[in-house]
């Protein structure tokens, strides 16, 4: 059993302040990342939440290619295989779908969670400094 207060927690802090100033923005950034990107560098709320909705989308397009890729290599090989790997490629678009709600919910709450499983490359790689 593990220690409640071991764990480690994945949400940002910001002051009242900057979320209140940063909050429309970062909803913007769920919708269409660019926006706040170029109009609220300076918002660290709408920031982080740009940063987890950009990881979301590099992290989508980099699985579905991997996926394309994969058909076409099956495809020289099974035709039954391609039909199952074809219909495996729904799950991107699924994670995407839930992952987007979670990020948009987060930042109407006012809240700076990051993304399960892929909301830490986001500020491993810095992606809007």
């Amino acid at each position: 059993m593990t220690d409640p207060t071991t764990e480690t927690t994945t949400e940002a802090k910001f002051t009242p302040e900057e979320i209140e100033d940063g909050k429309g923005m970062a909803i913007l950034a769920w919708i269409f990342w660019l926006i706040p990107l170029l109009a609220a560098r300076d918002k660290k709320f709408a920031m982080f939440h740009t940063q987890q909705a950009l990881a979301l989308w590099i992290t989508f397009i980099v699985v579905y290619i991997a996926l394309w890729i994969l058909i076409l290599i099956v495809s020289a090989i099974s035709d039954t295989l391609t039909c199952i790997i074809s219909i495996l490629g729904i799950i991107p678009w699924l994670f995407l779908i839930v992952f987007w709600i979670m990020g948009l919910i987060s930042a109407i709450q006012g809240k700076a969670k990051e993304l399960p499983i892929i909301g830490s490359f986001g500020s491993k790689f810095n992606f809007v400094k």
